[in-house]
Parts: C-alpha cells; structure tokens; sequence
C-alpha cells in the first residue's frame, strides 16, 4: 500500500524542529508498517535545514539509506526544497561514517 504525505498540510514554510518531528514520527508509522511513502511537497516553498534534519535526516538513525529510498520518494520538490532536504541527509551520512 502506498501512503501520501502532502507537506503543504502542514504549512508552505515547514522551519521547527518540532514539526520536523511530529512529521518523522508518522513517516516512521508508515515505514513499520511496511508501506511506501510518498513525499509530497507541492505548494512548499521553504523548508529549513533544522526541519530537514529532524523530519528526514533522523529517520537514518533507524534505518540505512538504501532502504529509505526503496520505501519513499518524493515528488512537487521545487530545487530550493531538494537542495536543503540533500544537505540535511549527506550531513547525517557523513556524521554516521565518523563513527
């Protein structure tokens, strides 16, 4: 089964670490549950690294990248969107790799 989340529900400049949460907290349901998730940013225009970090960056603390990308993908991510979602998960990437 495959599961939307359309981030513009939320707002259309997703910045606190607090909604970063609340949203990863749903991914991580959806992606127990063995669903593929789609990621839907139509109508965002910002979203801030902190929020990036916290909605999609922790979510590799629970499960290799690989993986995440087999059960997700995103779609209506202007440039701006992907470039701060990238950045927030190569930050994660690298940091694993120091350990």
């Amino acid at each position: 089964m495959t599961q939307i989340i359309a981030f513009n529900s939320f707002s259309n400049n997703l910045g606190t670490r607090v909604l970063g949460q609340e949203i990863r907290m749903q991914i991580e349901s959806i992606l127990d549950s063995k669903d593929f998730v789609i990621f839907d940013f139509e109508g965002v225009e910002f979203v801030s690294h902190s929020f990036s970090d916290e909605c999609f960056g922790k979510l590799l603390l629970k499960l290799p990248f690989e993986e995440l990308k087999s059960k997700s993908t995103f779609i209506n991510a202007s440039d701006l969107v992907k470039k701060t979602i990238a950045l927030a998960i190569n930050d994660r990437l690298k940091a694993s790799l120091a350990y």
